[in-house]
């Protein structure tokens, strides 16, 4: 490509005294090689597409070479004195010297004398922002010049303000001066070559490029970047010995090297009987899909132009498996290649891993092909059967099939570029956080088909992103499938009218297909067909169960369930907070002994929790040896996709489709129930005439939405026909019938809740990015300048998980307990101090977190809380940072009986009740 001369360095190296560099004309024809077959390869037809679109042009060619001139020019800012007098990070003034020397030899003579005031206004990404703004390229893509290294310029005065600092330029502020000319002649050389081997004669030759399409060809140019400045794939040659690249040979090796997997072109499907035996039969049964399944397969294959779908039905009917084959229906008729599938937890992203790894499989023999797959979230790396998977670059052993992990996408920024993905919805949801390197993210998600699972009314704050990220989504034609037993009708509206804004529709034209939506049957499908929206209910009828409702006191609870265990049957118990939980625990061990009752929320050690849920799934989920009787106690953790089954349940009063879900365990499976349980009935806590709420489920809910749902609590509910009505009264805003008084303390709530819900709002908007196509800048064009404006300083992963659910920060330890002179895991006798540097173990210590309660994490104490553990871990841990399973963790040692205290506070834990905490008083008593 380039036949410019080898004058300016890109990179240079002191190698133990050999020393190394990299000419820019080089480096630039190495991510331009990598570009070509980045497109090639990588990317899949429907990103090709969008792109295309963007340029407003039909023709993908157009669009390819667009980003092989940015790929060609994307370093033309350190063709600068600024970076070109840079001292190279080892300090080798010997290589820094004779690369000026070089550049004085040809003419840029005074280099070595020259001191310029202020280098540092002139960052190498925005001095080409600068130089191609100068030689006449428009904003919209000399601004994605500007954010190569991950953020665009925040404002259009640190681009105004340039000329300020023309030294950093050309040498000196004399536009006579031959020396400035000089530069000005190479910037221009430069230019004008990238332009040439691109097919455009002149600048203006350069289509515009809407502002989803900038983005995308921002990610695109970051990954050329990171992969052809990999020294790895592209190594230095020696300063003093003159080396003339095979170019062929070493575009072949790097790519040969880097290995990433080939965009997968899914077929299409013409059976759905034979697609589902394929995907998901078992040699020992005889499979076919549902009714369910089939019609939406059905739905998805008559569409022409598929967008959003919105799936709602209860659990038990293979909603996965649905979206599965949906997924790879979308990805063909859009030219997706992968797939992202998103879920609420890590528990949750860990449990449907082994099922979408399974589905995987099937896919590659089909496709004999290579799968690569990533899961991602904060434990990922404790994943066994993730890790477990064929780790290397050169994607499996046999290169014609297989799921694998491919290195060079388990990166914290780079895992979401690999084709299947499964994770927590944060990762969706960072989709519209101001965060470095975003575009990335979103080169990503625009590769893929994304499913959302276990979606329901989450709260404003969350909402805000998830609702910005479904519009970026629809604006690269991506197309979505949402899981959700139910969802509220303005919650499902308020996701179709963003994913259309999205598409390009206008406001009025989305409020008239809106009006059309007018079914709220069970199950039904809600989705987009081009720029018209439908709905599908057509599904063959499914025996339902009644659920009677009985209201029951707190003081009534002791008796009821004495009367229930003198019987047989196993009694669910579901409550809004750990510490309730934790003290009815105590209170019903005492009466019927530890055997008899078992606990689960979510402030246990993680292997603890995972152990509880298996005991619970061994002993009440499908075709389970159940129990005589049994008292299971549990929080919000027991009403998210374990499929077990109470012969009775008690529940806290909850917004109404969480109560839904908890039913949802009531009855589950067709067993013969004992004679006292043999209809269904769920026991409602806490309901009053006077709509006095504990404190705790007010805490967490809300005073408004517990008012409405008790409103609505019928005295039976028929599963699942009466649950759309249920959960849109409880959900809409419409006026309640009551008395003055409580009517006074109804609107008062509703006033409270719209302080928070637009408290929410606000805070969230402060991070969450602008809508596709918003003028962030004073620009007259739409360009990607202050499109990061105002970012998080920030920008770990964890931070960004916190900042889109809108949680405070919370502080993670590893739990072990005091054992003989050292310590152990909890439940164990074995002395792991001194085997810390075994992998083994301090990857088993690692698995064993716990976060400690919100009382020690508030804005006015989590400073020094934190300070006071690393004194502690200084003392006692110290150790645990030379391993790289435990460096940064801080960790807490127990005493024998499992007690820790700190800061005023004492810590218990137990494998049957899990973490509670107790406040000293003044004279240091509980």
């Amino acid at each position: 490509m380039y036949t410019l001369d080898k004058i300016f360095w890109a990179k240079k190296q002191d190698d133990h005294g050999k020393l190394k560099w990299l000419p820019l004309s080089q480096h630039l024809q190495d991510t331009w090689m990598v570009g070509n077959l980045l497109w090639e390869h990588w990317l899949s037809e429907g990103q090709k597409k969008a792109l295309s679109e963007s340029l407003g042009s039909c023709e993908a060619d157009l669009a390819k070479k667009v980003f092989l001139f940015l790929a060609a020019i994307h370093d033309i800012g350190k063709i600068t004195p600024a970076f070109q007098l840079k001292k190279g990070w080892q300090q080798s003034a010997d290589l820094d010297a004779q690369l000026i020397d070089q550049l004085e030899f040809h003419g840029f003579e005074g280099l070595h004398q020259l001191m310029l005031a202020s280098p540092e206004k002139t960052p190498h990404a925005l001095a080409g922002q600068y130089i191609l703004h100068a030689l006449g390229v428009k904003s919209d893509i000399a601004s994605i010049i500007g954010g190569h290294h991950g953020k665009p310029i925040d404002t259009l005065k640190q681009l105004t303000d340039q000329p300020a600092y023309l030294s950093n330029y050309f040498q000196n502020e004399n536009p006579n001066d031959p020396i400035h000319q000089k530069w000005q002649i190479y910037q221009n050389q430069y230019l004008q070559r990238a332009l040439e081997i691109n097919g455009f004669r002149q600048v203006e030759d350069l289509p515009s490029i809407s502002q989803a399409g900038q983005v995308l060809l921002s990610g695109l140019v970051i990954m050329a970047d990171w992969i052809a400045s990999n020294e790895l794939y592209f190594p230095l040659s020696p300063l003093n010995e003159v080396e003339h690249f095979d170019q062929k040979e070493r575009i072949e090796r790097a790519w040969a090297t880097w290995a990433g997997t080939s965009a997968l072109e899914f077929n299409p499907i013409y059976s759905i009987k034979d697609i589902y035996v394929n995907r998901f039969a078992d040699d020992s049964q005889e499979f076919k899909p549902r009714d369910f399944q089939s019609k939406f397969a059905q739905v998805i294959g008559d569409c022409e132009d598929p967008g959003i779908f919105i799936l709602e039905a209860p659990m038990g009917l293979g909603k996965t498996e649905a979206a599965l084959i949906g997924a790879e229906q979308l990805a063909y008729k859009k030219g997706k290649s992968g797939l992202f599938f998103a879920l609420p937890t890590q528990a949750t992203s860990n449990a449907i891993f082994p099922r979408i790894e399974s589905w995987l499989e099937r896919l590659s023999q089909d496709y004999w092909s290579s799968i690569s797959i990533q899961l991602v979230h904060g434990k990922a790396a404790l994943n066994d059967q993730f890790t477990n998977l064929a780790q290397s670059t050169n994607v499996g052993e046999d290169p014609m099939e297989g799921v694998c992990v491919n290195q060079w996408f388990r990166g914290r920024k780079t895992a979401i570029l690999d084709d299947f993905v499964i994770g927590t919805i944060d990762q969706l949801l960072m989709l519209a956080l101001k965060q470095k390197h975003l575009a990335l993210r979103h080169l990503g998600f625009s590769k893929k088909v994304v499913v959302i699972d276990e979606a329901h009314a989450s709260d404003a704050y969350m909402n805000h992103y998830l609702l910005m990220a479904l519009r970026w989504l629809a604006a690269y034609q991506v197309p979505v499938i949402i899981l959700s037993a139910t969802l509220p009708q303005k919650t499902r509206h308020e996701m179709i009218k963003v994913y259309m804004r999205g598409r390009g529709l206008k406001k009025k034209e989305i409020e008239a297909a809106l009006n059309s939506l007018t079914k709220n049957d069970y199950p039904l499908i809600t989705y987009s067909d081009g720029d018209q929206v439908d709905q599908f209910s057509d599904f063959s009828s499914k025996n339902g169960r009644s659920i009677d409702i009985v209201l029951l006191k707190e003081e009534q609870l002791d008796q009821q369930v004495a009367q229930w265990m003198e019987g047989e049957g196993v009694i669910g118990i579901v409550v809004n907070t750990v510490r309730r939980a934790q003290a009815l625990t105590r209170h019903f061990t005492e009466l019927y002994g530890e055997g008899n009752v078992l606990l689960l929320h979510s402030a246990f050690l993680a292997p603890d929790r995972v152990h509880k849920e298996k005991e619970l799934l061994q002993m009440i989920g499908k075709q389970a040896k159940r129990p005589k009787r049994k008292i299971v106690i549990g929080t919000q953790v027991i009403e998210q996709s374990l499929d077990i089954d109470f012969d009775v349940l008690v529940t806290d009063l909850a917004p109404m489709d969480l109560l839904i879900q908890r039913m949802g365990r009531l009855h589950r499976h067709a067993i013969d129930r004992p004679s006292q349980h043999y209809s269904a009935k769920c026991y409602i806590l806490n309901v009053n005439s006077a709509y006095e709420f504990e404190p705790g489920a007010e805490a967490i809910y809300g005073k408004y939405l517990l008012m409405r749902s008790q409103y609505y609590l019928p005295e039976r509910i028929q599963i699942p026909d009466d649950i759309p009505n249920l959960v849109q009264n409880a959900y809409s805003d419409s006026p309640l019938e009551l008395n003055e008084e409580l009517n006074s303390v109804y609107q008062a709530a509703f006033q409270e809740e719209e302080q928070k819900r637009k408290s929410k709002e606000k805070r969230a908007s402060t991070y969450c990015i602008t809508y596709p196509g918003c003028n962030n800048s004073a620009s007259s064009q739409i360009d990607l300048i202050g499109w990061l404006n105002n970012a998080h300083p920030n920008q770990t992963e964890e931070y960004g998980y916190a900042q889109v659910r809108d949680s405070d920060e919370s502080i993670e330890v590893i739990a072990v307990q005091k054992f003989k002179g050292g310590y152990a895991l909890f439940g164990k006798q074995e002395d792991l101090s001194l085997k810390i540097d075994h992998p083994n173990v301090a990857k088993q210590l690692a698995q064993n977190t716990i976060r400690l309660p919100g009382i020690l994490s508030r804005h006015y104490n989590i400073d020094q809380v934190i300070e006071g553990l690393e004194d502690y871990n200084q003392a006692h841990l110290a150790i645990w940072q030379k391993q790289a399973w435990l460096k940064g963790q801080l960790g807490i040692i127990f005493d024998e009986k499992g007690v820790f205290e700190f800061e005023g506070y004492r810590l218990n834990y137990s494998r049957h009740e899990g973490l509670s905490i107790e406040k000293e008083d003044e004279h240091g008593e509980i």
